[in-house]
């Protein structure tokens, strides 16, 4: 196993876990989850960390999942590039999909943890 291999392996489980934490933290814990992720409390390179990791773990998930979404595209749709390779279209219709709805998933992520807050609020005596 080359060390590339192990580097890749390890990033994508740390971005596993802090996707599978951000998720859990808003739905358990939604008040501190809204005070951690809120950007005027001050963000710390490690906040920055935590978020790119989730962020790439939910785009890794996306793709993933847009791949296999459209496994009815044949693989030979889409163009050859210089070096002979047939480059499939749902490739890059996957990566498409991963970027551009990574930011409103976690933004959703966030307003579901806002709302269940501002909800448990409502709901606590003395209020």
């Amino acid at each position: 196993m080359s060390v590339i291999t192990m580097i890749a392996g390890a990033i994508s489980t740390a971005s596993l876990v802090a996707l599978i934490h951000y998720v859990c933290s808003a739905h358990f814990e939604p008040e501190a989850f809204v005070r951690r992720a809120h950007v005027q409390s001050g963000m710390s390179p490690l906040k920055w960390i935590y978020f790119g990791l989730a962020w790439v773990g939910l785009a890794i998930m996306l793709y993933g999942g847009t791949q296999s979404a459209l496994f009815w595209m044949p693989d030979d749709w889409g163009w050859t590039d210089e070096e002979g390779d047939i480059q499939p279209l749902k490739t890059f219709i996957a990566a498409g999909a991963a970027v551009l709805l990574t930011f409103p998933a976690l933004g959703f992520i966030y307003r579901a943890a806002a709302d269940r807050w501002d909800a448990i609020e409502r709901k606590s005596p003395g209020s």
